[in-house]
């Protein structure tokens, strides 16, 4: 009995603490134009995208599905780079538009008063080009290939390329694999996450992507290889492995879960971000704090998790005012 009474009181403790961070007001969450934007470009990435590409999705069939896979696995990579070459201008231009976003108080890395720390910030600049492209285009193709070939071994079938209108995914097939992609991913993202900062022998693996303290987008594949591998992939692998999607879902989902990846890490929190305003979404604003501070907030696309197991105790009411 007082176990469950500890229990019920423990899962109450942080049900309050969602509360008071959903009665927040965050540009992220709040009604604005902006989050119509951000409503519309879910709709077009939903509605729009999968449309879009059954009219080329032809091409794929030429391919054996092992390889047509691989290929589609393999443009989460290009995104990456796609996104952090348009978020340069941002970063260099400093218009007040975008700046009023930022979430940090302190100037960007590269504008520091001290030479050292100049210095320091383009260093781990170059560190992160080496690491994220070890880990985008050598290790990911490595573990798509391995995932595909261990699935054949074990007799799965691979997603279907087809796009005939039997084989071709409804709307409602689409969204409720989606649905099961992203939490089944978050689950694993989380766990994983928790287990790098608890155990001593795996953070000396995840203290290389602490190393930004104020994130830019590079941040978002700044890992060791190990910690990429743990944290970043097999969840990933996970949930491709036990949701059967179609091609197309598995693309859709893939580059979404990239994006929200970036837009964890881009150090602004965007009103128009269209992985932030629906409920149970997490906000950019906490894994900012995970990097500042090294605590808390574990999860990164949802709230749920951190909701349910914890991570949300040090991500304080002052933390988040501060940034309104």
């Amino acid at each position: 009995a007082g176990s469950f009474q500890l229990i019920v009181s423990i899962f109450l403790d942080r049900a309050r603490t969602t509360v008071l961070l959903f009665k927040m007001i965050t540009s992220q969450k709040q009604p604005s134009m902006w989050m119509c934007a951000a409503i519309v470009q879910s709709c077009l990435w939903f509605f729009l995208l999968p449309t879009v590409c059954r009219k080329y999705w032809y091409l794929f069939a030429s391919y054996p599905e092992e390889k047509a896979e691989f290929i589609i696995n393999l443009t989460p990579s290009v995104f990456y780079c796609v996104y952090c070459l348009i978020m340069l201008p941002i970063y260099y231009i400093q218009h007040p538009f975008f700046e009023q976003y930022k979430i940090q108080d302190k100037p960007w890395p590269w504008l520091s008063q001290s030479e050292k720390g100049r210095k320091a910030f383009w260093a781990l600049t170059k560190r992160s080009l080496r690491l994220a492209t070890v880990n985008l285009f050598i290790l990911a193709p490595i573990l798509s290939l391995m995932k595909i070939q261990t699935l054949t071994i074990l007799g799965f079938k691979g997603p279907s390329f087809e796009a005939d209108d039997e084989s071709w995914p409804s709307f409602q097939k689409a969204f409720l694999d989606i649905i099961f992609l992203t939490v089944i991913h978050e689950f694993g993202f989380y766990i994983s996450h928790r287990l790098m900062h608890s155990c001593a022998f795996l953070y000396k693996f995840h203290k290389v992507h602490h190393e930004y303290k104020d994130n830019i987008a590079l941040a978002a594949q700044h890992n060791h290889f190990i910690d990429f591998i743990l944290s970043i992939a097999l969840p990933a692998l996970l949930a491709l492995s036990i949701v059967q999607c179609h091609s197309v879902t598995q693309f859709q989902w893939t580059l979404w879960t990239m994006y929200a990846n970036l837009d964890d890490h881009v150090g602004y929190s965007f009103p128009w971000s269209p992985v932030r305003w629906f409920p149970l979404a997490a906000l950019t604003d906490e894994h900012e704090f995970h990097h500042a501070k090294n605590l808390g907030c574990f999860g990164s696309k949802l709230s749920i998790f951190n909701t349910i197991l914890g991570g949300y105790e040090h991500y304080t009411v002052r933390w988040n005012e501060k940034r309104r």
